[in-house]
């Protein structure tokens, strides 16, 4: 028969995944330049392929974006440390971003995705589902929001006239990238502010 746990190593367990948990959404938070600099690039892509580039317009922007979030991704990634959670967190987006790029490509290349509404429904629910993955790894409920939004986007997108597609996507670029980005570098620089006075 096992051993009964001592209160105090529950406590102590706890208190370890708490923290694994704060840790977590502290390192999301100080990712937050990657929502925004993705959420450039989406207006980007979506204004290069409006004015006469549409074949290049998407896999250009995407894989330059992608780029560059690694060689700023590099260099962040030698001053923090990697823990579990945000280990996991890196492994959503990873493969999110893997199967967009694949299937969107393959879909393109085979001209099976002629519907923009398609296309737009696809990147808005893998988006969904990464961020909402993510916030519900970390318990933060500003990235489930996202995610909820990003879901609600790709659900509406399907059913409304074909004119309001790319509103419904642009404004969920600015809520669920920009916004969200821009909130995640707020509460990295409030608690760096908060570090800074206390051990000062």
């Amino acid at each position: 028969m096992p051993e009964e746990a001592n209160p105090q190593d529950l406590k102590d367990r706890l208190d370890l995944i708490e923290n694994m948990i704060a840790q977590g959404r502290r390192t999301t938070e100080s990712w937050g330049w990657i929502f925004v600099l993705w959420g450039v690039a989406y207006y980007v892509a979506i204004l290069w392929a409006a004015h006469g580039g549409p074949a290049v317009a998407w896999p250009v922007t995407m894989l330059a974006a992608a780029i560059v979030s690694g060689l700023i991704a590099s260099r962040q990634a030698r001053n923090q440390p990697m823990t579990t959670v945000g280990h996991a967190i890196r492994s959503i987006w990873i493969a999110m971003g893997i199967a967009l790029f694949a299937l969107l490509v393959s879909l393109g290349w085979s001209g099976n995705i002629s519907d923009v509404r398609v296309a737009i429904a696809i990147v808005a629910a893998m988006l969904g589902v990464a961020n909402l993955a993510s916030g519900l790894l970390l318990r933060w409920k500003a990235q489930i929001g996202s995610g909820l939004m990003w879901l609600a986007a790709a659900v509406a997108v399907c059913f409304v006239a074909e004119n309001l597609v790319m509103p419904i996507f642009v404004a969920a670029i600015f809520l669920c990238q920009i916004l969200f980005g821009v909130y995640g570098m707020v509460c990295e620089a409030r608690a760096r502010k908060i570090r800074g006075a206390s051990h000062a």
